[in-house]
This record gives C-alpha cells, structure tokens and sequence, in this order.
C-alpha cells in the first residue's frame, strides 16, 4: 500500500448554489442544510441533519477511507434517505468515484486523487517554459485534448443541461459561473499523476505569447504574473479584476499548491463555456493556465446528444416496428421494443440473427429487396412474411431505405403488422358507420342501405317500409337527471326495438331521439303495423336505469314504397311527417303516411318561414280589448290579442296563427314578444297618469308547459319593471288537463311571484267544479258559447247561474266573454255577473285608439 500522503480526499459537491469541492482531513463531516453543518446543502428537499461523513482509519495498513451514514450519529435518520450510486441505504463505505444523492438536485461525488512528490527546479518571473511546456502539451497532444474535450462533453451534459441559459450562473457578478471537474484518468486508489515529459518543452517563448490559446500566469498569493496576447484579447478585464475574475478565482484556495498537482475545470463567462487547464509549481511559486474555448463543442455534444436521445425515445414509443441491419453482413444491428414485441424475441436474442433468419422468404427475394433499394430512396414492400420467435410466419408491410455511414451502408426496415392494420381499419370504419351511445348504426349506413333496398324493390316489384320512431318526453329525461342517464335511456329504446325486427331489417340512431328502421321487403303495409305492435307491447314493461324506473313512450311514423314515394329523400321525408302527426295526435301511437300530411306540412313550413320573417320585420303587433264592469262601465282590465297582417297573405286572424304558430318553435319566440310588448304597454300607460289594471295575456297549450315558463314570465317583469300584481295570464280548462300535477305545480310558481291567473273558455271541459277546486286561480272566464246561445230559456239560465254561485264560491272574479248585443248584456245583468268582455262593450284596438279609450274614461278635462 502506497503512503497515505500520496493522496488526497475530496468531494465534489453540487447543490442549487454552486459546484465546489471540500477536502476531507477532519474525522467526521455532518453534511445538511442547517448552517452549523460541516458541509452546506443549499437545498430544500435536504434534511437539517441529513448525513454524516465517518472518517475509519486502517491502523495496520496505515490507510484510511470515508464512511456516509444516513442522519446523525444520534440514530436520527433523514426524511429523504440517502442514495449511493442510485441504490438506497442507510450506511455505505466509500470508494473512488462513488456518488451520494440527498434528494434530485444535490449530491456529493467522493473522489481520491494523487499528488505528486516530483519537484521542479526554480525558474525567475520570466522562464515561461513551463507555461510554454503545457501549451505543447495541449497542442501537440491532441489525442489528449480530444479525449478530455469528449470527456467533458459526456460529464457537462449530464451536470450542466441548462448550461447556455444567464439564469444559471451562480457566481456574484451575473455574468461569470464556475464548475470544477478533477481530471483524474485512472480513477484507481494507487494511480500517480501524470508526468510530464520535458522533452516536450518548446523554449522559444514567442510560441506561448502569439498562441492562439490564452494563457496566463498566476504567483501563489494571487497576483497576474503574465498575460499572453490571446488572454488581454479575449479577457481585458481579467487584469482589472484580478482575484475576482472567475479565471482566477479559487486557483490558489481550491487545491494546495503540491508540486505538480493539476486539474481541469470549465468557466462559464458571458454564456461562452472555456475549458481551463491548471498547473500548480511550489518550487517557482507559480501557477499556469491556458484556457480552451468550448462553447460550440458543447453545444454540438449536447445538440447530438438530445437528438440521441428524441431518437432513443421515438424507437421505443412508436407503434412500428424499427430494424437497422448491417449492409454487408446483413446482421441485425438494432431493433426497437415494438419490432421485438411483433417477432415475440427478447433483444439480446434479435441481436444475434440476420436479416435473413427473420424474413419467411427465400433468401434471393430478400436480396431482391435490397437491390430493388439501390435504385431508389425508399422500397414499399406491401406485403411479405416475416418468421416470428415461434417459428409462425406474420404477415407485414415493410418500408425498406438505405444509408452510406461512415463505418459503411446500413439497411433500415419500418415494419407493420397487417393483421393489426387491418384491425384499425376495420374499428375506424366501424366508428364511421355507427353511433357511439348505442352502438347502432347511423344515418350514413342506414342511407346505404335505403338505396339497396329500393334498388332490389325496383327490380322485384315489391314494396318495403321506412318507420320514424321518437322516444317521446327524452328532453325531460335528459333535463331532470342529466345526460349519463339520458344516454343510457337512448341505448335501451334501441335495445327494445331491435329486440322487435327481423334479422334482415335495419334499425339505425337517425340522431337525438330519432331512430329509423328499414323493412327491406315487405308482403303488405300489416308487417309494419305488426311491428309497432310487438314494441309497444315491449315498452309496456318498465325499465330500470341506476335508480330510476322508466315507462318509455314512442311516436312513429311510417311510409311504404312505392306509394308513399319511390325515392330515398321522399319516403324519408313522409316517414317524418307521418312521424310529426302522430305526435300532434296526442304520441304513443303511429300513423302511416297520407298525403294529406303533406300538403299540412307544407303549409306549417311556409308558415314557419313567413313567422320567421314577421319577427324581424316587425310585422306582429298587439290589440287590446277591453274588460268592463258591467254596473259602472268602467274598464277593469285589458286583454292583449295579437294580431299578424302579412303583405302577402293580408290579414290572419288570431284562430288561424296561434294554432299554427304553436306547430312550430317560433311559438316561444313569439310568446315571449307578446308579454314583454303587453306589460311595457301597461308600464306605459301607467306613466300616463291612468291607474293601474292588469293586463291579461294568453298561453296555449306548447308555451304553458315549457319547463322555463316561470323563468320566463320572472325575466320579463324583471326587464320591464312592471309590478307582478298587474299581469294576468289566461289559460284554458283544457290546457290544464293536459297534465294536471304539472300544470297545478306551474300555476303555484306564477302565484308566488304576484301575477294572477285566470282560467279561460270556463265549462267546455268534462270536470269544470273539479277544476276551480283543483288548480289555484284569480278569474273565471266564462266561455263565449255560452253567452252567444243564450235564449230567454230556463235551461240555459240556470247553467250561467250555476258557473256564476260556483266562481263566487271559490272567491273568484268573474268575467262573462261574447258579449255582443242588449239581449245578452242584460241577461248577464240579470243574473248579477259583475264583468263582461265582447264586441259590444269594446271591440280589439290598436295601442293609439286604446290609449284614447282609456284617457276619455279615467281623465276628465
């Protein structure tokens, strides 16, 4: 064993602050982030106590080496751990080049370095041959240099990633950084330091003061003893600053100043990366260093480096299986993980074959291949066999290229598994053709198959069917338990359905809460109705999804070919019609197709368009009828009646455009107009100085049970500011039988804002007492039929009577509608109804004459 004295040791120790080095003399080092630490981590992930450096000494061998234990010597561990060498652990003896992790951005690398006992012999100030000795050195050596420039490359890739970026640089002036890096080139215990050969000494000094390379000299004390032209070039402010300067800094506290002792270390100045190569002479007291400009080396070896390593990435990541083989010996180079995994070979074992061993083809059609490339850049091979581990064949697509390195051609294979391509095709048509809640096909495969039904009906004269089915009331499904449940609700009203149609029909998810079945050939229209029989009987059981039970309910409707059109747009088209019918006809039914639907249609469409254009040309206006009392003949309230007067068509009375306007969506639109123009109106003549009287607008059946009414009505005394008391909306007796707990429910919630509610067209229906029961009101209309037939007759009278004792029973308002001449006035005088509304007493008028109306009544002059 060598004398201890020969060696030194050190750590390297890098942390968020700084990469520096500690020489180890003392018998225990503690190392953590406490500031009375021996050695100071300049991390959060590291403990206060983190470790502890145990210096063990070797008596007999007069040796001694370095023990790190995790925590103190107190047995209090740290929180992170410690790892050697990358495996965990809580006590490790230490060798050369060992390294210790406490965390993922500190660590201490344990390096034992020798030193040399030759000695120089003294020179003056101005002997520059040792200078001129190392500048020979590096610059006649230059396997030498080109190993330490590979060297650190490797190493300040790996310690230094971000090593170009200002906000790296941890030294006190901004822009200097500095990273030390022993060189030692056998990293064993009883390595010596390399000698240096004198008869490399070059004794013209000229070389050392016109090199390329700057060079510079230090004493032992830290004063510049001699700058070489390249150094004053590249550094003028080295000479200013001296001890600060990041070339000079550390060189005389860093290592001791042993005769002969060397080291390497980068400089990082202004974002240029310098390699500085340091002797240290204690017999001249001098200190040498010339200075390497790096940058774009570095820059190189970590460009090739990450591109290495994106490569590295890509070959394992993709899908593809990826060859490289050898171009004369034809063995495998290197294969990616998916090339391995496609063959069913471990690596090691792939490695080992030729390309031939793993073509399932004649060796001269794999030779074939390789010439055929020779001709061009790349060769699709669009299918060939290739031999798996087990000996089974694999059908692949191979893209075959070629490249010339220097070390000779390499042939390069992109390999696709077929079978599995074709299994990718086959899931993306799938997903192209059906729909991704049910699993049904959709609308463009139900086309294709339309166009082959009526293609094969054509030839063989027969006829087949085309039925809409919609999943009545999906919107509220959907609405009130959210759309997971909603969907599911579509997946088994398909289910239901298929579970009802022959193997050869068709059923697709035509879109919403629309599906469609083909009936490609049927004998006569009964097939189809046989149908609808078999899924309403079906849909007569309850379903369950999660929580909740259902009673689905479907509208259809249903065309036949030819006589309900004989081509695919035309019988799609009177199916949907057929299928609109049914659901004005109260749902949960079906109806074929007739022709006078469409000719309906028609008209609701042009309808619809001619509304649409209405909107926005403001052609909608409002009338309002009066409401009297009938012993005062004073106003007590005002009806708004809207009216439409088309250039084209002219004037349309009320009865014809609600009706038609609630065939379509635009009944919200205009509904909503309507409330918002009646209380403004109200609002209006209220700032006019006339008192306040409600002002009542009507709802059909579609507007009062749409589930935002209430909203809607709120919005809109809310924009208005008109007071809720003076709003009162009609609706009629058969509106509310429509769905009695809703509409009763509905009528609550417009109560509690303040609006009042009257109920129109009173004792038409079926259960009038019932109703003044049931649902809370304000007023009881009185329906006009009764007014207009009364006669001088018992019978009649005592119907009126009856509706009249039933409406102040119940505390109601009572208004008697179609008034229209003396006789009936004085009948409804007669039987003591207090209120009245007809063309006798005050016909519709526009906001101008109604406004006059009012003044002559409620301003006196």
């Amino acid at each position: 064993m060598k004398n201890p004295a020969e060696f030194r040791h050190v750590l390297v120790i890098e942390d968020q602050k700084s990469r520096r080095i500690v020489s180890l003399n003392e018998n225990t080092y503690t190392i953590g982030r406490d500031p009375n630490s021996t050695v100071i981590l300049y991390d959060r992930q590291v403990s206060r106590h983190h470790a502890t450096l145990v210096r063990v000494n070797d008596y007999q061998s007069q040796d001694y080496f370095y023990r790190v234990i995790d925590g103190n010597l107190q047995g209090k561990r740290s929180t992170n751990g410690i790892t050697v060498n990358g495996n965990p652990c809580l006590t490790h003896e230490l060798k050369n080049g060992d390294v210790v992790r406490f965390g993922s951005k500190s660590q201490i690398s344990y390096q034992i370095i020798a030193q040399s006992t030759e000695t120089e012999t003294e020179s003056s100030y101005t002997d520059l041959s040792p200078v001129q000795e190392h500048l020979d050195f590096a610059t006649v050596n230059d396997s030498r240099h080109e190993f330490t420039s590979k060297d650190y490359a490797t190493k300040s890739a790996e310690t230094f990633p971000d090593a170009f970026d200002k906000e790296e640089i941890s030294s006190e002036d901004a822009s200097f950084s500095t990273a030390i890096l022993y060189h030692n080139d056998s990293p064993s215990k009883t390595s010596r330091p390399r000698s240096i050969d004198r008869s490399t000494l070059v004794p013209d000094s000229t070389l050392v003061e016109h090199s390329p390379q700057a060079i510079f000299e230090l004493t032992f004390d830290g004063k510049i003893s001699y700058l070489n032209a390249a150094t004053t070039t590249q550094f003028p402010e080295l000479e200013t600053a001296k001890v600060g300067h990041p070339l000079v800094d550390g060189l005389v506290t860093l290592s001791p100043p042993e005769e002969g002792s060397s080291f390497v270390r980068e400089v990082v100045i202004n974002n240029k990366i310098y390699e500085q190569n340091i002797y240290y002479f204690s017999n001249k007291k001098r200190i040498y260093s010339y200075i390497f400009d790096i940058t774009e080396h570095k820059k190189a070896s970590l460009t090739a480096q990450v591109a290495q390593q994106n490569y590295h990435l890509y070959q394992q990541l993709t899908t593809e299986g990826i060859l490289w083989v050898e171009g004369d010996t034809k063995k495998i180079l290197e294969a990616n993980l998916s090339y391995c995994q496609l063959l069913g070979y471990e690596r090691d074992d792939l490695l080992k074959l030729t390309l031939y061993q793993v073509f399932a083809e004649n060796p001269k059609v794999v030779d074939e291949y390789l010439g055929a490339i020779a001709e061009t850049p790349a060769l699709i091979i669009k299918e060939c066999l290739q031999r798996k581990a087990d000996g089974s064949s694999l059908k692949v697509s191979v893209k075959l290229t070629r490249h010339v390195l220097q070390n000779g051609p390499i042939y390069g294979l992109v390999v696709q598994d077929l079978g599995s391509q074709k299994q990718v095709e086959e899931a993306l048509q799938f997903q192209v053709l059906h729909d991704p809640i049910t699993g049904l096909p959709n609308r463009q495969f139900f086309e294709q198959q339309l166009a082959i039904a009526l293609d094969h009906a054509r030839h063989h004269q027969h006829l087949f069917a085309v039925l809409f089915f919609n999943l009545d009331s999906f919107k509220n499904i959907n609405n009130s338990l959210g759309h997971r449940v909603g969907d599911r609700a579509l997946k088994a009203f398909g289910q239901q359905i298929q579970g009802c149609i022959r193997s050869e029909d068709v059923l697709c998810r035509w879109g919403g809460d629309q599906f469609c079945v083909l009936l490609p050939q049927i004998r006569n229209t009964d097939d189809a109705v046989k149908l609808t029989q078999r899924l309403f009987e079906k849909l007569s059981h309850p379903i369950a999804i999660d929580a909740y039970e259902f009673h689905l309910k479907s509208s259809i409707g249903i065309a036949v070919y030819p006589q309900d059109g004989e081509n695919s747009e035309t019988l799609l088209k009177n199916a949907d019609t057929a299928l609109h019918r049914t659901k004005i006809a109260g749902r949960n039914h079906y109806q074929f197709y007739d022709p006078k639907l469409g000719a309906e249609a028609t008209l609701i469409l042009r309808v619809e368009n001619l509304l649409d254009q209405a909107i926005a040309r403001k052609q909608l206006s409002l009338h309002y009828q009066p409401q009297m009392n009938l012993k005062t003949q004073t106003i007590t309230a005002m009806e708004a009646l809207l009216r439409w007067e088309n250039p084209e068509v002219g004037f349309i009375s009320p009865a014809k455009l609600i009706p038609l306007a609630a065939k379509t969506d635009l009944i919200f639109q205009i509904g909503k107009w309507v409330l918002q123009t009646a209380c403004e109106q109200n609002l209006a003549w209220q700032k006019e100085g006339l008192p306040p009287f409600p002002i009542t607008v009507n709802f059909c059946s579609k507007e009062f049970h749409h589930p935002r009414l209430v909203e809607t009505i709120a919005q809109v005394l809310a924009e208005t500011g008109l007071d809720p008391h003076w709003l009162e909306i009609e609706v009629t007796e058969a509106t509310l039988r429509v769905a009695p707990a809703k509409a009763k429910k509905t009528l609550e919630d417009i109560k509690s804002l303040g609006v009042r509610v009257a109920l129109d067209d009173f004792g038409t229906g079926s259960s009038a007492l019932g109703s003044l029961k049931y649902f809370p009101l304000n007023t009881l209309k009185i329906d006009q039929n009764f007014i207009r037939d009364l006669r001088n007759d018992s019978h009649d009278l005592a119907v009126i009577s009856a509706i009249l004792a039933m409406g102040r029973g119940f505390n109601l308002r009572i208004v008697a509608e179609g008034i229209e001449n003396d006789y009936q006035l004085n009948i409804v005088r007669h039987l003591q109804c207090e209120e009245g509304q007809g063309y006798l007493l005050g016909r519709p008028l526009k906001v101008k004459d109604a406004t006059q109306l009012l003044q002559e009544q409620f301003i006196k002059p």
